[in-house]
């Protein structure tokens, strides 16, 4: 699934520390929780809500969330990391989306994710990106790559259980 507004976010970039706050185990941890939950957690964490849309006919219903930028909306200030949990009481489904420019941030959740023994489950091309499907038991992370010199688009990780994932992508 593309967000429209990937174009229009602008994700700065932060330092390697941040990464090292969390972690995929963390990220796949939230996916089976409900949305008051991740809510209290990420608050917690000093990520801000900033918007959400219901479930529609077919499209997932979604929470944003923005990393360290409490007046997201009104301060004009790039959003270093966005988080998205999308979710469907219809086809019973959630996932966690986290968005960003960083590449350190990204070598650092591609070590972690070797470390935790996630293995390449599938490849493929989309809209200009790569994708990158892996998978560690019910676990899956998708990750979208795109072209280095594209400033516009960033690392798109998606954490879901193997069930929700599929559901997911059929909609």
């Amino acid at each position: 699934m593309k967000l429209k507004f990937i174009l229009v976010i602008a994700l700065g970039i932060t330092s390697l520390s941040w990464s090292q706050k969390f972690s995929p185990t963390e990220f796949t941890g939230l996916c089976g929780k409900e949305l008051g939950e991740i809510e209290e957690y990420l608050t917690a964490h000093n990520w801000y809500f900033f918007e959400a849309n219901d479930e529609k006919r077919n499209t997932l219903g979604n929470a944003k969330f923005v990393y360290d930028v409490p007046n997201f909306k009104k301060s004009g200030k790039p959003a270093d990391y966005l988080f998205i949990y999308h979710y469907s009481k219809v086809a019973d489904a959630q996932g966690i989306e986290l968005l960003f420019k960083n590449k350190k941030t990204y070598e650092n959740f591609q070590e972690q994710l070797s470390n935790l023994k996630y293995k390449l489950y599938d490849s493929s091309i989309s809209n200009g990106n790569i994708i990158k499907v892996y998978k560690k038991g019910s676990q899956i992370v998708e990750v979208t790559i795109p072209p280095n010199f594209d400033g516009m688009n960033g690392f798109v990780y998606l954490f879901a259980k193997k069930s929700s994932y599929f559901k997911m992508r059929n909609r």
